[in-house]
């Protein structure tokens, strides 16, 4: 059954929701793979992966996540008052789309990895059939012409095998949502908060999010300096919790912890006669993710034994660390419109919708 983008889109919080929470007794669809009614489905889907699997399955996931949180710092770089004398006040949406490329949707099929089991006993992950490349998140909704055996390494006896995943959505825009407010200005200095109380949003889990930039005006120390001109640093963080599931030795959390940090330089001119102002800027950032869960074998078909649950933790860092950004905003009233393009490993373009007293 095919998602697109209007799915994604339908999640008021963001893209992490519709790839990380995971059910404490999801398991993976035997007969009909592509069949991903829900994120407990593609839970399940990662407890049968290893974590070179997940790795490579889940990427394009991480870049997208950082291209969207790192977006949408700013509208303009001027940080002096609104209506109010002295004051600035936003409170406003952020929507970015990170763009994906024809390499965030596959990755190719000559898979092979080595695990450790219970008892001493090491374990052989491969892809067995005609597939060239399998999907990534992103990738194709169709089920891959393959399957992942797994071996019992010292005796080269297979055990068991697993239904490949197919992609949660192909889609060529991977969206983003966030909340923001900010207020300003003491002695240039503007201050943008970025939060989401722990929240449990419907069947797919519990969210929680917070971010904070601080920006300083450089064109005040430029008398009749023809741009504004300001420097950022901004810090996002965002984590997502399920049930508590039993490995066998321990109780753990399916978690997705994720964070990052950016630095930026912005320039903005305002038209003297219309209510709009172009903007622009350099931004180096940083994002990393980090999945936790449980790597389940023994819910395979067609093995008499399998190893049990392995808890695995997965480390990823986005592609984008340099973007270059070129935006225009419109102010009607008290009402501010804004829409940008970020050139960057992951391209992506935001809209802004916004209040500003």
């Amino acid at each position: 059954m095919r998602r697109t983008a209007t799915r994604l889109g339908g999640l008021a919080v963001c893209l992490a929701l519709l790839f990380s929470v995971s059910s404490a007794h999801a398991q993976v669809p035997s007969t009909d793979p592509q069949d991903l009614e829900s994120l407990d489905e593609l839970s399940a889907a990662l407890q049968v992966m290893g974590d070179q699997y997940a790795d490579l399955y889940v990427q394009p996931v991480t870049d997208a996540m950082g291209s969207g949180m790192n977006a949408g710092l700013f509208r303009t770089a001027d940080v002096s008052g609104g209506l109010l004398p002295g004051v600035n006040l936003y409170l406003g949406l952020s929507v970015s789309g990170a763009l994906m490329a024809s390499s965030d949707k596959a990755f190719p099929a000559d898979f092979e990895q080595s695990f450790a089991g219970p008892e001493e006993r090491t374990y052989t992950l491969r892809v067995q059939g005609n597939a060239e490349s399998l999907p990534t998140a992103f990738g194709d909704t169709a089920p891959p012409d393959a399957r992942l055996v797994i071996e019992d390494e010292a005796t080269g006896v297979e055990i068991g095998q697993a239904l490949l995943p197919p992609g949660l959505v192909d889609t060529p825009v991977a969206p983003l949502l966030v909340p923001q407010a900010g207020i300003g200005s003491l002695f240039g200095t503007d201050v943008q908060v970025r939060y989401l109380p722990e929240t449990r949003i419907y069947e797919y889990g519990t969210v929680g999010l917070f971010g904070i930039a601080v920006r300083h005006s450089i064109s005040q120390y430029i008398p009749l300096s023809p741009l504004e001109l300001s420097v950022q640093g901004a810090y996002n963080e965002m984590s997502l919790g399920t049930s508590t599931i039993s490995t066998g030795t321990e109780e753990v959390s399916d978690v997705l912890d994720a964070s990052g940090w950016a630095v930026n330089l912005q320039a903005s001119k305002g038209l003297p006669v219309l209510p709009v102002t172009f903007y622009g800027g350099l931004q180096y950032e940083t994002f990393d993710v980090e999945y936790s869960y449980v790597f389940d074998p023994s819910s395979t078909e067609g093995g008499a034994f399998a190893p049990g649950p392995v808890r695995l933790t997965l480390d990823q860092s986005a592609a984008n660390q340099f973007r270059g950004i070129a935006g225009v905003s419109i102010t009607l009233a008290i009402v501010r419109l804004n829409v940008d393009y970020a050139l960057a490993a992951n391209d992506a373009v935001t809209f802004g919708l916004g209040v500003r007293l």
